[in-house]
């Protein structure tokens, strides 16, 4: 995420392309996940926008369509709905990894493993692959650190 007001803009007309407006409703769940930088569920991005009167039930019919529109990501990790923004018009794949201790989301950038795999899928299956989700399941370097010192 390069600008925030560049990104702002993609996303209004992403919305006007779909006949959708960029709300203030929208608008401040938009900036909630934008200003966290983080994968979040829709109970978070709530406790983020709660006091800017805005209820659960316009949390997830907003990111419902902001997932449709194409600048939402869905991840489903453990049964649990996590979002993220996909700001980029061709869609970029990565694998995230979970802590197992503290539940952290990491993004992991292999672009060039994941490109290949890929693209293998591609040749031996003839599917050319638009969307997908992995997750690993680990112990990130902070609870690594925890655990050493116990």
């Amino acid at each position: 995420m390069i600008n925030e007001f560049n990104d702002i803009n993609y996303i209004g007309d992403k919305l006007k392309e779909r006949g959708y407006k960029l709300t203030q409703q929208r608008l401040q769940i938009i900036k909630a996940i934008y200003k966290n930088n983080i994968h979040m569920n829709a109970d978070e991005i709530y406790s983020k926008v709660k006091g800017k009167n805005i209820g659960l039930s316009t949390v997830y019919r907003n990111v419902t369509i902001l997932e449709e529109v194409g600048v939402l990501k869905k991840i489903n990790i453990t049964n649990t709905i996590y979002y993220e923004l996909d700001l980029t018009d061709k869609y970029k794949f990565h694998i995230h990894a979970k802590c197992v201790k503290c539940n952290k989301i990491i993004d992991i950038e292999e672009t060039e493993v994941y490109g290949n795999f890929m693209k293998s899928l591609k040749e031996r299956n003839e599917i050319l692959i638009e969307s997908t989700s992995i997750v690993l399941s680990g112990v990130c370097k902070d609870c690594e650190k925890k655990l050493k010192i116990s």
